[in-house]
């Protein structure tokens, strides 16, 4: 990867990572529900959605673009929008199957591996 690709991924990622950190802390927490996680999820799988879209449809979007809105911006905005958008283009391609599985498999272990570090971090 070229350092301009590096560049551009990490100025899109800057922004997304400050974008979270703002808009996750816009919604007042309703009895303990996390609505500002909710916020910045729906954003950037919309984000991602919609580019990915225009790429599906046939719109140009450069290189550069792709890796400053999709990679970085969306990446450090939420990665939650790239496992949606990988379980919908299963969804897309009648792929079921795989798709429960994608969606089950990370829900059970991204939760059981942040149980176990919460243990780890215990001693």
């Amino acid at each position: 990867m070229n350092p301009r690709m590096i560049l551009v991924i990490a100025l899109g990622g800057a922004l997304g990572a400050v974008g979270r950190f703002y808009l996750s802390g816009i919604l007042p927490v309703y009895k303990d529900f996390p609505a500002g996680t909710l916020l910045v999820n729906s954003l950037a799988s919309l984000f991602l959605g919609y580019l990915y879209g225009l790429l599906f449809w046939g719109v140009d979007v450069s290189a550069e673009w792709r890796l400053f809105l999709g990679t970085g911006f969306c990446g450090a905005l939420s990665t939650f929008s790239t496992f949606s958008y990988e379980t919908f283009s299963l969804l897309r391609e009648e792929e079921y199957l795989l798709a429960t599985l994608n969606i089950a498999a990370n829900v059970i272990i991204t939760i059981g591996l942040v149980f176990l570090g919460f243990v780890l971090a215990r001693r």
